[in-house]
């Protein structure tokens, strides 16, 4: 990943539900990696697909009742792109799949991305996050870390997880490197509570 204070950074929220807790971990790990890499928390553009975008099933993407810029602009522009997504049924949400639906293959080649799911279990954190990992590389953008799972549980913790992560993949990313496609779960206890039951 590189940085700087002209980074064009996206946050993306699949959750259908606007304002929820996926959008907080999404935001602290964007808050985490724009301190590693020296970007400025203004250039970040959130959006919520629960406001900006339709579903549709027809050629032509669909709009939200929300006015603003155009979303699939800002996603194809961003330089970083962090993609936040609840787990449903094994996987991201329908939404968010109705909305990278809309772009070829290949078409988001120059985003770094960075993939984020939320879920009950570790288990479904780590598939969903691992099947948005797969179609954003299907997309053409570049993953160059592990993506995030986070469980419910540690929900709270969502600052000091983002910052454990963005420790640990931040620098390696700025240089390019490659890392195995497998999510990064986070125990879905703490490691006080784990201690506590051994």
């Amino acid at each position: 990943m590189s940085g700087g204070p002209n980074l064009d950074v996206v946050v993306l929220v699949g959750n259908p539900r606007a304002g929820s807790r996926t959008r907080g971990v999404a935001e602290a790990v964007t808050g985490a990696l724009l301190d590693r890499l020296g970007g400025s928390p203004d250039t970040v553009q959130v959006l919520e697909l629960a406001e900006v975008v339709g579903v549709s099933f027809g050629p032509e993407p669909a709009y939200g009742a929300k006015a603003g810029p155009d979303p699939f602009a800002a996603v194809r522009s961003a330089r970083l792109l962090v993609v936040a997504t609840p787990a449903y049924k094994g996987s991201y949400t329908g939404l968010l799949k109705v909305f990278l639906d809309q772009f070829g293959h290949r078409e988001l080649a120059e985003v770094i991305a960075v993939p984020v799911a939320v879920a009950a279990s570790p288990a479904h954190a780590d598939a969903a996050a691992s099947a948005l990992r797969d179609v954003l590389v299907e997309l053409g953008a570049r993953v160059p870390a592990p993506p995030l799972a986070v469980p419910e549980s540690r929900l709270a913790d969502a600052r000091e997880i983002a910052a454990r992560w963005a420790d640990q993949h931040a620098a390696a990313g700025r240089q390019g490197h490659r890392f195995a496609p497998r999510a990064t779960p986070v125990p879905a206890t703490s490691p006080t509570e784990q201690e506590g039951r051994h």
